[in-house]
């Protein structure tokens, strides 16, 4: 039964190895086939602009919905368009075209719009927070001011009354000092650490043919196609072989 088996198989390869240039005519077929499919693809354009921009710390709900987004700032596009916002710190756009200095300015006009928006949001958050900044420093002079004059009054007195109500104003004061110059000093971090939005990346491609990776799935898929037409083609000999007996 081994012997048989190892017989079937040598005259298996034998009869491949007689026709072995079909292993080669097959495949390269079905290869040029697959480069040929892969080029009748459809393509949105000859060529394809791409741009990833970082919106920093600016979060605004209004740039996390990809419809308004092109509505907004896309409306110039004149080849199929599609944005993305992956997390709320990136913005992504593609869009396709068949001229290459086109498409640049239209990309670069959608970069200039968003960016331009971006940093009015960016300066006006930072320009409120240094306002507040600002109050909560006027406030820390004041208070400290306060201070020294309710130690000197303090200073100056034995009337218990007075001791007893300028105490508590002293007591609150240096509480409320305390509080501002933590809040001034968080604010004043918020700035130093609130992130300018800024172009990422941007660039203008042609698209990607896949030629090469259709000639080589039909390469493979056409060695497998010869295996199987030569298994068959064997086996319809061997049939008619045993017929004839």
């Amino acid at each position: 039964m081994a012997e048989n088996r190892t017989y079937r198989l040598y005259d298996s390869l034998e009869f491949f190895w007689k026709k072995k240039v079909w292993f080669i005519i097959i495949p390269v077929i079905v290869a040029l086939l697959g480069y040929l499919g892969s080029m009748l693809i459809p393509k949105d354009g000859e060529y394809v602009a791409k741009s990833t921009i970082f919106t920093g710390s600016v979060k605004l709900e209004a740039l996390t919905n990809p419809e308004h987004i092109q509505e907004r700032y896309g409306q110039h596009f004149t080849g199929a368009t599609e944005v993305f916002v992956p997390t709320r710190s990136y913005i992504k756009v593609e869009t396709h075209g068949n001229k290459e200095e086109e498409l640049t300015k239209e990309i670069s006009k959608f970069n200039d719009l968003l960016l331009e928006d971006l940093m009015a949001q960016h300066d006006k958050v930072i320009q409120g927070t240094e306002n507040y900044a600002n109050n909560q420093a006027s406030l820390i002079e004041t208070l400290k001011t306060a201070i020294e004059s309710y130690k000197g009054i303090l200073s100056d007195t034995e009337n218990l009354t007075v001791v007893n109500n300028f105490s508590a104003l002293l007591s609150t004061a240096e509480m409320d000092l305390k509080n501002a110059l933590a809040t001034e000093q968080r604010v004043r971090n918020d700035i130093i650490t609130y992130e300018q939005p800024a172009l990422a990346n941007t660039y203008v491609v042609k698209t990607k043919s896949y030629g090469l990776e259709g000639a080589i799935a039909g390469f493979i898929l056409g060695i497998l196609a010869a295996i199987l037409i030569l298994s068959l083609w064997k086996y319809i000999l061997e049939a008619r072989g045993s017929k004839r007996v």
